[in-house]
């Protein structure tokens, strides 16, 4: 029983990081109707800025997490203004061109500017507690609670705030939205950058759980996207179910079984959800 809770325990944790993941690119997808598939690089350089800041600078590590979301933030913002905006309104593909290329770029760089060899970021906090058997260190803790904060405060941003609210009317019908006064170009970038600054925090928490390299971002992608396509295109809650049972899937099956398994079961899963509900858990159809 306490290897159960263990794993649930490790699923949880990892399920909220994945989804902080994954809502950012179904945000960034959810208002704009463009494929980011460089949303994973946003992750690795999340992860790097705060390796940088915290272990080479010695610097606060929580300051750390905020000047990593700063920074990628603008940095979102920029790349939607220079290279997605000029693709708003055409062919989805082209997007998917671009994103491509930024992946290369981005990625090729990390290489060349931080190396190949892995590099780890040190935890804020050590120690850990006995839950019925099973061990849980405060870094998790932590970071579970600090996932929940930043996904129930995007929840209300978006449903209590103006721009929040803007955001919403955008993604819903972006003409009907710039017909009420709505600046959709502004709302554009905001939630690019938005959705850019979830993966690097996510990358920030993960660089203290797992080693961090330039390649990192790939396998953040194919995650990020295997849960907005499991909880459905533009959806939120989606994207936080979504990671909650890639999470559990990840914990549970790479602990007993292995981690190719899990990876065989996790699109099992995918494709289950696509025969009942081809949009997703929770998506509408985008027609």
């Amino acid at each position: 029983m306490s290897d159960f809770l263990q794993m649930g325990l490790t699923g949880l944790s990892l399920g909220l990081m994945y989804a902080l993941i994954a809502i950012g690119l179904t945000l960034i997808f959810g208002v704009m109707r463009v494929i980011q598939y460089a949303h994973g690089e946003m992750f690795m350089l999340g992860a790097f800025t705060l390796y940088f800041w915290h272990a080479e600078l010695g610097l606060p590590y929580w300051l750390g997490v905020a000047v990593s979301a700063g920074l990628i933030f603008c940095l979102g913002a920029v790349l939607q203004v220079v290279l997605f905006r000029p693709l708003q309104g055409k062919n989805i593909l082209y997007s998917l061109a671009v994103s491509l290329g930024l992946v290369l770029i981005i990625s090729g760089s990390g290489q060349l500017l931080f190396g190949t060899t892995t590099k780890g970021i040190p935890s804020a906090v050590s120690g850990g507690v006995l839950i019925s058997g099973a061990y849980l260190s405060y870094e998790r803790i932590v970071i579970s609670i600090v996932s929940i904060g930043l996904i129930v405060s995007l929840w209300a941003f978006l449903r209590h705030s103006v721009t929040g609210f803007a955001i919403r009317a955008v993604a819903e019908d972006p003409e009907t939205a710039a017909l009420q006064g709505i600046r959709t170009d502004r709302i554009h970038w905001i939630a690019f950058g938005l959705g850019s600054s979830m993966a690097a925090i996510a990358g920030c928490m993960m660089g203290t759980l797992l080693s961090i390299v330039p390649t990192m971002g790939f396998l953040a992608t194919i995650k990020a996207f295997m849960i907005v396509i499991m909880g459905g295109l533009g959806s939120v809650v989606g994207a936080l179910v979504g990671g909650l049972i890639l999470g559990m899937i990840d914990s549970v099956v790479t602990t007993t079984i292995s981690g190719d398994i899990a990876i065989i079961l996790s699109f099992v899963v995918i494709f289950l959800i696509l025969v009942f509900r081809p949009s997703g858990l929770f998506g509408q159809n985008w027609d």
